[in-house]
């Protein structure tokens, strides 16, 4: 009788501590690794990532887009980018893209002009909306730059600090929340 008790006990116990791990995995939240954030560059900015440095709670990630050096934070747990900055601008690119645009405008008439298939642009409300999503507040102001990939919205939100959600205008995905300090 007393050999019953003590195997429930210890069944009980190792039921318990197996329950504890598998509960204690499960909300530990799954960090980024390396190869993951290269992916998610490569996805988001069509760039190549030069360098990758783990500070304790976010990458710094420096990539190549068109020859121009970026540089910015992403969130180790969350995946969220902040903070992107340009290094070093290639001039040589802009001045071929200049170059290339003029030669297109002195082409004769007998060419057949080229329709580049777009997606159509979200409107200012759905990106506000999607940033008040992500960021609560007010927003203060909304900016569109376009480029060669459709285009982004610069949100301002008023919060406790300004911040400034940079949302695609095609596909709506949040590129870069900036925190003001």
């Amino acid at each position: 009788m007393k050999a019953k008790w003590i195997t429930l006990c210890i069944a009980v116990i190792l039921i318990g501590f197996f329950i504890t791990l598998t509960v204690k995995q499960l909300s530990t939240p799954h960090e980024l690794n390396t190869n993951e954030l290269e992916v998610k560059i490569k996805d988001i900015y069509n760039a190549e990532v030069q360098t990758l440095v783990k500070e304790k709670d976010h990458f710094i990630a420096s990539f190549n887009k068109d020859g121009s050096i970026f540089e910015v934070n992403v969130n180790t747990v969350t995946g969220q980018f902040s903070d992107l900055k340009l290094i070093h601008k290639n001039e040589k690119k802009q001045d071929e893209q200049n170059n290339s645009e003029v030669s297109k405008e002195n082409q004769t008439s007998t060419s057949k002009p080229v329709e580049k298939a777009t997606k159509p642009l979200l409107s200012e409300q759905q990106v506000v909306d999607i940033a008040l999503k992500e960021v609560p507040g007010e927003v203060d102001s909304v900016e569109f730059e376009g480029n060669a990939e459709g285009g982004v919205y610069f949100v301002e939100i008023e919060q406790e600090d300004d911040v400034i959600v940079q949302v695609h205008a095609i596909t709506g995905e949040i590129i870069v929340i900036q925190y003001d300090d």
